[in-house]
């Protein structure tokens, strides 16, 4: 008799494997060792009739078979005894088993597994058993219980058990010259009624899963066919990324289980170093422009760096990604010459950076690149201009510069006598806004009759612009004479203003008629002009206006201008009163 113990991780095992079949002699069925006896009937029931307290029993987890044809059981490291029996499907309840054996042992978890009791041995059923599978039941004890007998659906796989081993690849890495490998293998068949492996058939299918990473994970599926009788297979590859990891199996079939997955040994990518510059050939055009990149690149190869002839070389506005190798828009694009250099036309839509760089490849092991800018203006529009001339002879320029955006834009206010020829007058600020405008103002002394516009010459922001010019004219306009009659009235007395105002026409000064003028005066001591009379000229350009001698002071008359001449005065006149 064998005492009751705990084994946490060791091997426990009873008597022996014993198989049944008709017209064999075989031993009698063995039992569990005389400590775990309880007689006859369910566990439940012979603890009853024991009259001890059971524990709750603990359930079986799974059934399954390994590759190698062991029976594996889901049940607690802790079990005191565990043992199995097979029985043939659709065999009447109470029938003998075909096997049953209590020679398994604990197993630790793995990565691929949980933890379990296995058969020590594959089970090999009686000559003839025909693959497929077969009824298991469980019989088991847990420390403090009785045994416990299971009937919860669990199967013995007795097929044809196909695996996969001694995967490699021809090469130990692929790189910028060598992307292609060929992956080798061995399939292998197990028969559970002779326990031998031998050779995988000619014709069968290999699956192989390849875990790949070059800007991202993915997963790519291939299969392989075993040619030959050696149970040898070849499957080339182009992965264009790191392989890291996979698996590989045989299809399932009707009497065949397969194994396993077999891991995928990992093949890298070599990466090449690379270096680049390059230069633009101007530093601003017009959209739909091109300008020329040129350059030169070259890769880092054991004797040194060397012309990278065949690559392609792109420029984009923005810089390369390193980490998911997409290119948006190419401006322009070529590949390396035999002597490394690299000519081509590239076009820009908006004002960027020009990067130029290798097309990216999972096999280069950065992306450096050269930048270059170019400015591509943009056009705008003049809005609200508004340019006058002033009585006063001054010219005076208003308006908005509008564009998406603006901030601080020089512009000219221009005059030309024919429309022609343009002359600058003054330059003038369209300041940064808010709302998708710049506004200006520029003021200068003006012309007689005259063009004027706004101006904006080309730079990296706007391309040059002018308003539409507008013509401005105004009549000069004098006073050809003016006296104070008396020329020493009494105080507070009054006298008389007149003289002549005439406007330029014709080529020649003439009289003014019909002016609006003011008689000014001017208090001895003080800087303040006051009006004293309003009147109009007559039609000889004559004017007389009456005015109080209000104390020692200057006088003088002034033109009220129109819209069309512009503005004079009378020299001025002190007057000494009496």
């Amino acid at each position: 008799m064998r005492p009751a113990r705990l084994f946490p991780h060791a091997s426990v095992r009873a008597a022996a494997v014993f198989a049944l079949s008709a017209g064999l002699t075989l031993p009698a069925l063995a039992t569990a060792p005389a400590a775990f006896a309880v007689g006859t009937g369910t566990a439940t029931t012979a603890a009853r009739t024991a009259g001890a307290a059971a524990a709750a029993p603990v359930p079986v987890t799974r059934t399954d078979t390994f590759d190698d044809g062991r029976l594996d059981i889901g049940l607690p490291y802790n079990a005191l005894w565990v043992k199995v029996n097979v029985f043939a499907p659709g065999q009447q309840p109470g029938a003998a088993p075909l096997l049953s054996t209590d020679e398994l042992s604990w197993h630790d978890y793995t990565s691929s597994r949980p933890g379990g009791w296995a058969t020590d041995q594959p089970l090999r059923l009686p000559e003839g058993s025909a693959f497929g599978d077969y009824p298991v039941t469980v019989d088991y004890r847990m420390p403090g219980g009785t045994i416990q007998h299971w009937e919860g659906g669990g199967k013995l796989s007795y097929r044809l058990h196909t695996g996969v081993s001694g995967l490699a690849f021809d090469r130990e890495s692929t790189d910028y010259e060598h992307r292609d490998a060929v992956l080798t293998g061995t399939a292998t068949t197990l028969d559970p009624s002779t326990g031998l492996r031998t050779p995988a058939h000619e014709g069968t299918k290999v699956k192989v899963g390849f875990r790949m990473y070059g800007t991202d994970w993915t997963d790519l599926a291939k299969t392989a066919t075993v040619t030959g009788n050696g149970g040898g297979f070849s499957l080339p590859l182009t992965p264009g990324a790191d392989v890291r990891g996979g698996g590989a199996t045989v299809e399932a079939t009707a009497d065949t289980d397969p194994d396993d997955a077999a891991e995928v040994p990992d093949l890298p990518i070599s990466k090449t170093k690379y270096r680049i510059s390059a230069d633009l050939s101007k530093k601003r055009v017009h959209k739909g422009d091109s300008v020329t990149v040129t350059g030169r690149a070259e890769r880092l190869t054991p004797g040194g760096w060397k012309p990278f002839t065949g690559a392609t070389v792109i420029s984009t506005p923005r810089e390369p990604d390193t980490s998911r190798h997409e290119v948006g828009t190419v401006m322009g694009s070529s590949t390396v010459g035999e002597d490394g250099t690299f000519t081509y036309p590239a076009k820009a839509a908006y004002t960027t950076g020009v990067h130029t760089y290798l097309k990216p490849s999972v096999y280069y092991a950065d992306l450096p690149y050269d930048r270059g800018d170019i400015a591509v203006p943009k056009a705008f529009k003049y809005t609200n201009v508004k340019i006058e001339l002033s009585p006063y002879g001054k010219v005076r320029a208003t308006g908005r510069l509008a564009a998406d955006w603006c901030w601080d834009e020089r512009v000219t206010l221009q005059y030309s006598a024919d429309g022609k020829t343009w002359v600058n007058l003054r330059h003038g600020v369209a300041e940064g806004g808010t709302a998708g405008y710049c506004p200006f103002t520029i003021e200068n002394d003006g012309f007689v009759n005259a063009y004027y516009r706004i101006a904006h010459a080309e730079n990296d922001n706007f391309l040059a612009q002018n308003s539409a010019p507008v013509r401005l004219t105004r009549t000069l306009t004098r006073f050809s004479s003016f006296s104070v009659s008396p020329t020493r009235p009494h105080k507070d007395a009054r006298f008389t203003a007149s003289g002549t105002l005439q406007q330029h026409t014709g080529g020649k000064w003439q009289g003014y008629k019909g002016a609006k003028v003011t008689l000014l005066f001017k208090p001895k001591g003080e800087n303040q002009w006051y009006w004293v009379a309003k009147g109009t000229t007559g039609s000889s350009g004559k004017y007389s206006l009456k005015g109080t001698a209000y104390g020692d002071g200057h006088w003088a008359m002034a033109l009220q201008p129109d819209s069309k001449h512009f503005y004079s005065e009378s020299k001025m006149k002190y007057v000494d009163v009496r």
